[in-house]
């Protein structure tokens, strides 16, 4: 084996040892970061794209379209440009809120606080509802009797 052979398998060698060192802390790694999902955010309401938009909720809530449809129709379409996100978490790290500013294509300012949560590898913006508890047999308030 020639000498810049047998460097170069060390070196293959040594990286091998070293991910798989790392793999533990890339298992847990975040897929999609709470400014990535603000960014998406903003992407889906320039391109007035309902999929894009629902594919940032939680899977599994109820509503999430039509919400999204709403948000489109008042924000969607005005070529925002980022100028900064701030991510805050007040309330646990599982639980985010993104301060988006930006202008519009007129030099508007625009500005939105979106709620997100940690879903498994990823944050997703607040959109839609929990599907219902459906359990007729108990009561939905404490004071009823």
């Amino acid at each position: 084996m020639t000498e810049k052979k047998c460097a170069f398998a060390v070196a293959v060698a040594m990286s091998v040892i070293m991910l798989s060192g790392c793999s533990d802390e890339n298992a847990s790694a975040i897929s999609r970061t709470e400014e990535a999902t603000a960014q998406a955010y903003v992407a889906a309401l320039n391109a007035r794209d309902v999929n894009a938009l629902t594919r940032l909720a939680p899977a599994g809530y109820e509503g999430i379209e039509a919400e999204a449809r709403e948000i489109i129709k008042a924000e969607g379409g005005r070529g925002l440009k980022i100028k900064d996100v701030q991510v805050s978490h007040d309330f646990g790290e599982d639980v985010a809120s993104a301060h988006v500013s930006a202008t519009d294509s007129r030099s508007k300012p625009f500005s939105a606080n979106i709620q997100m949560s940690l879903e498994k590898d990823k944050w997703v913006v607040a959109l839609g509802y929990a599907p219902e508890f459906n359990d007729t047999d108990k009561s939905s308030s404490s004071t009823d009797k």
